[in-house]
């Protein structure tokens, strides 16, 4: 048994050391517990660990965040319009679906259709027209949704990181908010 708990406890270390989480708890504690003048967290800092953790698993750095969205960029085969080629037959299906929920409510005018077709052109041609109205107008949502999203992560690229502003005013240029700031005062 005892060789069970140390193989468990070396993969528990080695997967901690792996994590891309750049500062969780164990991690913290892992590094800590080699001190040798290490002492237990008391439990207000173990509860300020464990939010500290809490906040960097919803919201990740925007370094991490910035990672991501480059390895995105880099592929070649992750475009626009691939993922939008992808995605237009799930939309359309949707849409269809749709449209045939609506059909089948007990007080739709496609129960009126299906008992006498040919007196109904009129509701025939309109169920034509709201069935490519809604599925165009699906299409174009998703369009504009991939456009969106596209749009959002090249802002956040183009974000300057913590650590870049840092660079940029110890290497003599000053900070943005302090020429503004000069401006208006």
């Amino acid at each position: 048994m005892p060789g069970l708990i140390q193989r468990h406890n070396a993969v528990a270390e080695y997967s901690a050391l792996i994590s891309t989480s750049t500062s969780s708890t164990y991690r913290r504690n892992l590094r800590n517990s080699r001190d040798q003048n290490y002492t237990p967290a008391s439990t207000r800092a173990a509860i300020t660990n464990e939010a500290a953790d809490w906040y960097e698993a919803f919201c990740p750095p925007l370094e991490d965040i910035q990672d991501v969205i480059r390895r995105f960029d880099a592929d070649p085969d992750f475009s626009q319009d691939r993922v939008f080629a992808f995605l237009a037959p799930i939309v359309v299906f949707g849409a269809l679906f749709v449209v045939a929920v609506v059909a089948v409510q007990p007080h739709s005018f496609a129960h009126r259709i299906l008992d006498d077709p040919t007196t109904h052109a009129g509701d025939i041609m309109r169920l034509a027209g709201f069935l490519a109205a809604g599925i165009l107008l699906s299409v174009v949502t998703l369009k504009c949704a991939v456009w969106g999203i596209a749009e959002i992560s090249t802002m956040i690229l183009a974000t300057k990181t913590k650590e870049e502003r840092n660079r940029r005013e110890r290497s003599g240029a000053p900070p943005s908010n302090l020429v503004l700031g000069g401006i208006f005062m």
